[in-house]
């Protein structure tokens, strides 16, 4: 399906639901404030849910204080950005009965995503994020990019492309981009809120991880592990790891880079970057995980001791087969 489709979907809605997956980061947050600041503007009633909190680094973000842990709207549409509906968390797994009575949109970028039980789809692994997307999709919808819809775009960007280092910004990622800044995105004030300005609990939790950093494979595969003890430790919030990874995966001969996060005895939450030598969503897969070639993630159900050993294994294994599709 299109963008057409999607947007036929939101104007026939009576009520909107938009629904960002579990630990939301900028992209998903970003596309989900977008959408309600937009239909807001046509008058619609439209609400964003996340199961789990804002971090602190994005809750300055325009609407960012309204977003609810579960639906109040009587089921209509349900929009879910940045991921299959699985990857909502406790929505997905507490809401069945409202979302059995919703239609359900998707709105994504990553690969791995069928788009499965919706009655829209727009998949797209092209753009570097879901924010490039539904910047495309407000003035479909016959709204402006106004100064704050800019903002929380621009953000899920940001944060997507690593300030545009990553190799998933293409000419159009940019183009789109400047559009947003024309609009008035604070473009520096937004990359100084997500990578820059940090508690120091949070630098104390990096330097935790850090320093348990291990390397395996002759140096292929990188990681490290953020563990309860850790964040009991440094009095940091879970979500003040999040871009470590992308720290992680700066070092130079790793093909594979992986962060361990506990989040309970038998709960183990990964982020894996990669290489061009390596595809990560083959890493998270195996594990009903998903995203993008060179960045995916997914969470294990089993103790962390376990769960490394389980994650490592299958590295090792891609790093086979990658290597035998080079010969």
């Amino acid at each position: 399906m299109s963008l057409e489709s999607v947007r036929d979907a939101i104007l026939d809605a009576s009520r909107v639901t938009a629904i960002c997956h579990e630990n939301p980061d900028a992209d998903t947050l970003g596309s989900a404030l977008a959408l309600r600041l937009a239909l807001q503007r046509l008058g619609r009633p439209v609400e964003v849910v996340a199961a789990d909190p804002v971090p602190p680094a994005l809750v300055g973000l325009p609407g960012a204080r309204e977003v609810l842990t579960r639906p109040s709207f009587e089921p209509d549409l349900a929009v879910v950005v940045d991921g299959p509906l699985a990857r909502t968390g406790a929505i997905a797994a507490e809401c069945g009965d409202w979302l059995a009575r919703a239609r359900i949109v998707n709105i994504d970028h990553h690969v791995s995503n069928d788009g499965a039980g919706a009655i829209a789809t727009w998949i797209e692994p092209e753009a570097a994020a879901t924010c490039e997307m539904v910047a495309r999709l407000v003035p479909a919808l016959g709204v402006a990019v106004d100064e704050a819809i800019a903002t929380v775009l621009v953000a899920g960007i940001v944060q997507d492309t690593h300030a545009f280092a990553h190799p998933n910004a293409t000419p159009r990622t940019l183009r789109v981009t400047a559009d947003l800044l024309e609009a008035g995105a604070p473009l520096a004030a937004l990359y100084r809120k997500i990578y820059a300005d940090k508690p120091f609990s949070h630098l104390a939790l990096w330097g935790r991880i850090l320093a348990g950093a291990r390397e395996s494979h002759d140096g292929r595969i990188v990681h490290a592990t953020m563990s309860l003890a850790m964040l009991a430790e440094t009095g940091a919030p879970a979500v003040a790891s999040e871009g470590f990874i992308d720290l992680l995966a700066s070092t130079r001969s790793a093909d594979v880079t992986v962060l361990f996060k506990e989040a309970g005895p038998d709960e183990v939450r990964v982020s894996v970057r990669t290489s061009a030598r390596a595809d990560a969503v083959a890493i998270t897969t195996a594990f009903g995980g998903g995203g993008h070639a060179r960045a995916a993630g997914c969470t294990l159900y089993a103790p962390l001791p376990a769960a490394t050993d389980a994650l490592l294994a299958e590295a090792e294994r891609e790093i086979g087969r990658a290597d035998d599709r080079s010969r």
